[in-house]
């Protein structure tokens, strides 16, 4: 193998390196929900990801209204109970739309919404990669016999005549 085609094989073998980690990254990051380990954690991000019914733009968490602190206890208590994180969200949703959710799903058509423009700047980058190196070449253009004697008669006509 010449030196020329093992660099290209590893160049090769790196960008297919890079797309794998990036593939298994955002699998991962779409498929992966690990839900706080305390339940002070979990009330904090249900909290956060809860929008106040009253407020425009402020979460439960961040709310001093009476209705965020009526959804604040009603987590706390549902919580107490046992309550999933999935079933309190979806109590929630049920009760005053699913406009209160801050954060979509992760799961099903929704989970587009979150996947769709990290593949969009994937395909960007790998469509800017490979038009950087088909721009790049395969090296300078090699002059033909014909092409040499074209440049001499050219150099030849020159010296007799008149610059154009």
């Amino acid at each position: 193998m010449s030196a020329v085609a093992a660099r290209s094989h590893t160049h090769k073998v790196g960008w297919a390196a890079m797309l794998g980690v990036l593939v298994l990254a955002l699998f991962l990051g779409v498929t992966t929900n690990r839900p706080p380990t305390t339940e002070a954690g979990r009330f904090q991000n249900l909290t956060k990801s809860i929008a106040c019914p009253v407020c425009e733009g402020q979460s439960v968490a961040d709310s001093d209204s009476d209705a965020a602190k009526g959804i604040r206890a009603r987590i706390a208590q549902r919580l107490d109970e046992g309550a999933t994180d999935a079933q309190i969200r979806n109590e929630l949703a049920d009760a005053y739309g699913q406009h209160i959710l801050l954060t979509p799903a992760r799961s099903g058509l929704s989970s587009v919404v979150w996947t769709l423009p990290v593949a969009a700047l994937v395909v960007a980058v790998a469509g800017l990669a490979m038009a950087f190196r088909r721009w790049r070449g395969g090296g300078a253009a090699q002059a033909t016999d014909e092409d040499r004697a074209l440049v001499a008669q050219a150099r030849s006509a020159g010296n007799g005549g008149s610059p154009p």
